[in-house]
């Protein structure tokens, strides 16, 4: 009956039907022997005990009186009353924990999107020093998986022709990315952003915006939606406004989307920048990603001849490639160049040092200081852009000269605080 079934459901994880079924049945003038010792809630056993004991006569005014302390009480009533007493319920198996086998189980067929650089449904990185080459060897992958190539190495394609991939443009270069997609052979369509208004394209930049990653949120209806092979986010830097140095803060960033690659079963690649030792800007910025890759020219003077190799892998890592830029495309080899020399380059350049050294010399007159209004006395009194000075910024905080406060989604403009080494005043990082 469709009300029976109404009623079951309004009783939904609260009241088994097997008990529902016990009652229907006491209630009726039965008695009852072992059954009674298969009900599932405790306290409801023992009002089934108390009304089985009684003879038929006093039962409906003993069952009257139960119901009357119950907040449940016309649902309870209403579902006996729904039950047939002569057709008793499947007894429902028991509760059975998760075990690694369930993990094998559930996952994908494969471990690997790219096996030994993009990990299948989990967060991977690439990270390289500014302007070397990161969106064209995203945009490269974006092609290679549209036209079903193999990966740059020879492994075979792992999606099937017209695949799209979506791209997070943190850096606000969308229309560069619209620009480089007829050269590479690259259809405008096999582009998609996170943004449900085709008006509105410029929007889901931002990975602090709870509307973007929140569940069911716009980031896991796009992807639902467009099914893409690989999602970019470019660059993480400019993603989020969070401290990469801060343990709290990074975990809160990747549980989101650590959610939504393992529940969708997509893979993200964020786009890294580099300090000028080498690292992922952000000391925690490496416990973010599952493969930690990186490109790099080693010859300055030959700047479309690259290397790519993995830092960090929890498998074998793959041998490092070579990688030529070519206007449509890149093409890859076994033969990379030599590795980076971190001491002739990397560093920042010499605005850029300007713009650190304002900072510094800023917080020491005054400490906690709004970054909006520093930007426009940087670029007011040394002509340097905003954002060579959000650089400075994130050099700052990577060298751990300062933390920052506010930001994007918190209400409050973004704070500069100068730490004061060996002090009360040094915040805990």
């Amino acid at each position: 009956m469709k009300e029976a079934a109404r009623t079951q459901s309004v009783l939904a994880g609260k009241i088994k039907p097997y008990d529902v079924w016990v009652f229907a049945v006491i209630t009726s003038g039965q008695t009852l022997n072992g059954e009674l010792d298969k009900m599932s809630n405790p306290s409801l056993r023992r009002m089934a005990v108390h009304l089985n004991d009684l003879k038929q006569v006093a039962r409906p005014a003993a069952w009257q009186a139960m119901m009357a302390a119950r907040p449940d009480a016309d649902q309870l009533i209403q579902a006996v009353a729904d039950q047939d007493p002569a057709q008793a319920p499947t007894e429902e198996p028991p509760i059975v924990l998760a075990t690694a086998a369930d993990i094998l189980r559930l996952a994908s067929s494969t471990q690997w999107t790219w096996k030994g650089w993009i990990e299948d449904s989990a967060l991977s990185g690439l990270a390289a020093f500014e302007g070397i080459g990161k969106t064209r060897l995203f945009m490269d992958l974006n092609r290679r998986i549209y036209h079903a190539m193999p990966w740059p190495d020879g492994q075979p394609p792992s999606f099937s022709q017209g695949t799209v991939c979506m791209w997070i443009c943190a850096d606000g270069h969308q229309r560069e990315i619209a620009e480089m997609a007829a050269p590479f052979g690259i259809p405008l369509d096999a582009i998609v952003f996170p943004s449900l208004d085709r008006n509105q394209p410029y929007d889901g930049t931002r990975l602090d915006d709870l509307e973007l990653v929140r569940e069911g949120g716009i980031l896991e209806t796009a992807i639902t939606i467009a099914k893409p092979g690989l999602v970019f986010i470019d660059t993480l830097t400019y993603a989020t406004q969070r401290d990469l140095c801060s343990q709290d803060q990074v975990a809160a960033l990747k549980a989101p989307l650590v959610r939504i690659c393992q529940g969708l079963k997509t893979s993200m690649v964020f786009g890294l920048h580099l300090s000028k030792e080498g690292q992922a800007l952000g000391r925690r910025t490496k416990g973010i990603t599952r493969v930690l890759s990186h490109l790099e020219c080693p010859d300055p003077a030959n700047y479309k001849r690259l290397r790519l190799w993995v830092e960090k892998s929890h498998a074998e890592k793959p041998q490092p490639l070579g990688v030529t830029m070519e206007d449509d495309g890149n093409r890859y080899d076994s033969s990379p160049p030599g590795k980076l020399d971190l001491k002739t380059v990397g560093r920042p350049g010499d605005k850029r040092e300007k713009a650190m050294q304002f900072i510094r010399d800023a917080l020491a007159v005054t400490n906690d200081q709004t970054a909006n209004e520093l930007a426009v006395r940087c670029d007011t009194e040394h002509a340097i852009s905003e954002k060579t000075f959000w650089r400075a910024v994130e050099d700052l905080r990577e060298n751990g000269e300062i933390v920052t406060d506010g930001g994007k989604g918190t209400g409050r403009q973004t704070t500069l605080h100068r730490i004061l080494k060996g002090t009360a005043d040094d915040p805990p990082i």
